[in-house]
């Protein structure tokens, strides 16, 4: 563990990141999520260490939810989650699905925790890493 660990490291300094997020402040959002929200919303997640998110599309709204309690781990190695707080309930072949939406919510979570987050496209981006913080906004 501790040689992946100094792997991260490694490309951070590299790519010559600034850390935007800390366990500390990992695990508040993944609390808050799992306790306050109606539902845990879908993301895509990008490694430091991998080249391409998973999964690797996420475009548009999906039908699963988010694995906020093993999905994220560990934390330092997180580059960026891209969070969709939508989903497609269905209800059925032959009816349309139904979109679930809770962006309100998740976005007033992340104003009461102080977590900088880009909207783009109805998705948040979290950046556990970045280059620049110039898009990324807190209000």
């Amino acid at each position: 563990m501790e040689s992946f660990k100094k792997k991260v490291q490694a490309i951070v300094s590299e790519k010559q990141l600034c850390s935007i997020m800390n366990n500390t402040k990992w695990e508040k959002l993944q609390s808050g999520v799992l306790n306050r929200l109606p539902f845990p919303p879908p993301y895509q997640i990008k490694y430091i260490l991998q080249e391409k998110p998973e999964p690797v599309t996420f475009d548009n709204d999906v039908w699963y939810l988010g694995d906020w309690i093993e999905g994220l781990f560990p934390f330092y190695s997180v580059e960026w989650i891209k969070v969709r707080p939508r989903y497609v309930k269905h209800h059925g072949r032959l009816v349309d699905g139904e979109v679930i939406d809770i962006t309100e919510q998740f976005l007033e979570l992340l104003h009461n925790l102080h977590i900088h987050y880009k909207e783009e496209n109805n998705a948040f981006y979290i950046y556990g890493y970045a280059a620049s913080t110039e898009s990324i906004r807190n209000d």
